[in-house]
């Protein structure tokens, strides 16, 4: 859907690899499979051909994506540390510089999470943030119960 964009799978998606492409980003999307660490949120990570790739990784970033869209299980969740704290993937990148996330909560479908991510892509591609995307794509779901459980299985964090 895009002009130029960066694919990496399989063998080259490492995590290496995959943090220079996130670099200075103005949207990333990584579908990889994620984990989170209750016992230790910041060592949550996802899944890259050659091993985690965790929130002490993302820290290396010269400037964190602009837009990241997370099509991975578990990426959104949070825990908290102390009483004014969340930490988890998601809260690493915020304040690293990313405007806005979307990431799953919740263990997700590999098959029925390709036609949301599609769809929201579409809305993107249209000029709505990513808010409005995830928005535009749970209402046009609405015949559609397994589609809309998934696309309600996201979070949408930050103002991208």
């Amino acid at each position: 859907m895009y002009d130029d964009v960066t694919v990496l799978s399989g063998g080259e998606a490492t995590a290496a690899r995959v943090l220079s492409a996130l670099d200075g980003a103005w949207l990333a999307h990584i579908a990889a499979h994620g984990s989170f660490r209750a016992d230790s949120p910041l060592f949550s990570s996802l899944r890259m051909h050659d091993g985690p790739l965790t929130v002490y990784d993302f820290e290396q970033l010269h400037r964190a994506p602009y837009r990241l869209v997370l099509s991975s299980c578990d990426s959104g969740v949070l825990a908290p540390a102390g009483a004014d704290e969340l930490l988890g993937l998601v809260s690493s990148l915020l304040p690293l510089g990313t405007a806005g996330i979307i990431a799953g909560v919740v263990p997700l479908n590999d098959h029925a999470v390709v036609p949301v991510m599609v769809d929201l892509h579409r809305c993107l591609r249209a000029g709505q943030s990513l808010a409005e995307a995830m928005c535009s794509v749970r209402r046009d779901l609405a015949g559609d119960l397994i589609q809309q459980a998934t696309a309600a299985s996201f979070v949408t964090l930050g103002a991208g």
